[in-house]
């Protein structure tokens, strides 16, 4: 290698390490484990922000009596056992759900395996080591859906007879009672909403119109289940709005954005929505079809997503509608500085052919079957991420893109999660024990997409297997997120450390 080109490798080298140390270090200083067997299950794990961790989990065995033995863990930021307890639970309840706000985590038990009777809920604070168990005596049978907590009280909401019912319980006042507003055939429960500035709780509900297309309506209560106000949300001619997000702006939830699509159909969309709820002034709707958008199809290899903008400018050249229908699950909205971030992940179901032979299926003897085929769900493939940022009057700033066709979920639930350095975003996603990661600044990509393996707990670790569908990645507090999973890992050199041990484990991650 001569002189001058040693240089310019030693140049490129070090501008490479400079640049990894200004856009952002993803760090893992902490990992806890918990050895389990075979039979265990994994462990649910609810964030309580920079107060640490619960996990819980219903043990294999159970009492004398045949009821429930659930056991809670709470663990502080640092990853650190602060206390262990088990409770018990009647035979006759089964788990249902839980939610954290405001230093009270909530565990949910209703009686009944579909449909909820009699529910029971679980309290415990961050304070103390006691808990506190509330018996609601249900007499709407409601097959539950949603389920939050907010300050004194819980929110849950689901169907009865394909009808939406949304129910609330307050802790002080230990009473029930049945939000008004919700019980008819044209409306489907979309979200509750808990996690805003002021002390009230949002229902969304998408609504059929007389004209079979969809609305959205939003309807605000207290904590006592009185009524603040109802906004109900009305797309132009032709568009039905399929989906709503709650921004917490600067009034509290006033605005909304979702994805909207064509006439009757709600199962795709044509694009992004965004709603400024203004009682004064009615509602402004912005619609951005996302032909519109600079960077959604750079998920694509390059010819292809030139063929499509080529097809883009042709049209709009024409004055032709861009006509484009995808799959996005949305994400809540985050408030970011004088910006609304909103997050989608596109996907797709995918299918698998089952062949039966001539007089069997797959439950066993079958006379009308002759050896049919079958399609069956096999998941939802994912392609891409959007990210979209706009201003508190619903004009987007910039979009970018983040590519994820390595994931497929048996449910539509967040993968992408978002860090927000002083000048980038970083955008990370799990899959397959890597973090996946993109650094951008509103619609640039500062560094395209890498991988980091998450570390074990010992140097000498060896990671023999890992239950892809049991891994996850949540945020935590701040850019802090856990990373979480089962892991089967093989270690020869250590002292006093298993040859081979399984366990659940949570890596923190640290984005700064």
């Amino acid at each position: 290698m001569t002189f001058p080109m040693a240089l310019k490798f030693l140049l490129s080298f070090f501008s490479l390490l400079f640049t990894v140390n200004l856009f952002g270090q993803i760090s893992q200083p902490l990992r806890y484990e918990i050895e389990i067997d075979d039979l265990n299950s994994d462990y649910y794990i609810v964030s309580a922000k920079d107060e640490g961790l619960f996990l819980f989990k219903e043990m294999e065995d159970k009492t004398d009596d045949n009821e429930f033995v659930w056991e809670i863990i709470r663990l502080d930021s640092n990853l650190n056992e602060i206390n262990k307890r088990e409770v018990i639970i009647d035979k006759k309840f089964t788990f249902k759900g839980y939610s954290y706000d405001n230093g009270k985590f909530v565990m949910l038990f209703q009686e009944g395996i579909d449909y909820a009777k009699d529910l029971l809920f679980l309290t415990f604070s961050l304070t103390g080591d006691s808990f506190n168990s509330y018996l609601y005596e249900n007499l709407v049978p409601i097959k539950l859906t949603e389920f939050e907590v907010k300050n004194d009280a819980v929110v849950f909401g689901g169907n009865v007879n394909m009808r939406t019912v949304v129910m609330m319980y307050n802790f002080i006042a230990e009473k029930g009672v049945v939000l008004p507003g919700f019980y008819n055939d044209r409306s489907s429960l979309l979200q509750i909403v808990t996690d805003t500035d002021d002390p009230w709780v949002r229902i969304i509900t998408s609504d059929r119109m007389p004209s079979k297309r969809y609305g959205i309506t939003v309807r605000a209560f207290n904590t006592m289940g009185e009524r603040i106000y109802s906004n109900e949300l009305l797309a132009k001619d032709d568009f039905s709005l399929t989906d709503g997000r709650i921004v917490n702006g600067s009034e509290g939830g006033n605005l909304l954005a979702g994805t909207y699509s064509v006439k009757r159909r709600t199962e795709t969309s044509r694009g992004i929505y965004v709603a400024d709820f203004n009682k004064e002034e009615g509602n402004q709707i912005n619609y951005y079809n996302y032909g519109e958008l600079e960077n959604f199809f750079n998920y694509m290899k390059e010819r292809r997503k030139e063929r499509v903008l080529k097809r883009i400018a042709r049209k709009k050249i024409k004055g032709r509608k861009l006509r484009f229908s995808y799959r996005l699950f949305v994400q809540d909205i985050i408030k970011q500085n004088n910006e609304n971030i909103l997050i989608g992940e596109a996907y797709y179901p995918t299918y698998s052919n089952r062949s039966y032979g001539y007089g069997y299926s797959s439950y066993g003897y079958d006379p009308f079957t002759n050896g049919r085929a079958t399609q069956v769900f096999d998941g939802y493939k994912y392609t891409h991420a959007v990210i979209i940022a706009f201003d508190d009057n619903g004009k987007i700033l910039w979009d970018n893109s983040f590519e994820i066709n390595d994931l497929k979920s048996f449910q539509l639930e967040e993968h992408v999660q978002l860090a927000f350095l002083e000048n980038e975003i970083v955008m990370l996603y799990l899959y397959d024990q890597q973090l996946k990661i993109k650094v951008i600044k509103n619609n640039e990509i500062i560094e395209g997409k890498y991988s980091e393996d998450l570390k074990l707990m010992y140097e000498s670790d060896e990671m023999k297997s890992n239950d892809e569908e049991l891994e996850g990645l949540e945020h935590w507090y701040g850019n802090n997120f856990y990373a979480y999973g089962v892991n089967k890992v093989k270690n020869l050199r250590d002292e006093n450390i298993k040859l081979n041990r399984k366990v659940f484990f949570i890596n923190k991650i640290v984005v700064e």
